[in-house]
């Protein structure tokens, strides 16, 4: 393993950690995940855009993730999608820059 795919690797098992775990006790604390995630941040206008910032970000993610994915022959990158918007973006995006890393490396380009 090269040294960027163990940051890469490292780096998403921060992204799943790490907001896993304020999430967990945003859950275990408060109500309904998943409407507060909207509702909150847009009752101020920093926050909103932020969360706005974050949603832009995930799709032009997944645009990425399509355009480039099937052209490296990055098996698996549909898992990449799902990790981005079930867990956290940080965790896709690096995941998806593991797959690629690892994907090129296999190939003989790195």
């Amino acid at each position: 393993m090269i040294a960027r795919e163990m940051v890469y690797a490292g780096l998403a098992v921060s992204g799943v950690l790490i907001p896993t775990y304020y999430s967990a006790q945003y859950t275990g604390t408060s109500g309904d995940f998943l409407i507060d995630f909207f509702r909150v941040p847009m009752g101020n206008v920093i926050t909103a855009s932020l969360l706005l910032d974050l949603l832009i970000a995930s799709i032009t993610f997944n645009v990425l993730l399509f355009a480039e994915g099937r052209p490296l022959g990055t098996r698996n990158f549909w898992v990449c999608v799902g990790v981005s918007w079930l867990v956290a973006l940080a965790a896709g995006l690096a995941l998806f820059l593991w797959l690629r890393e690892r994907q090129k490396r296999l190939d003989g380009q790195t």
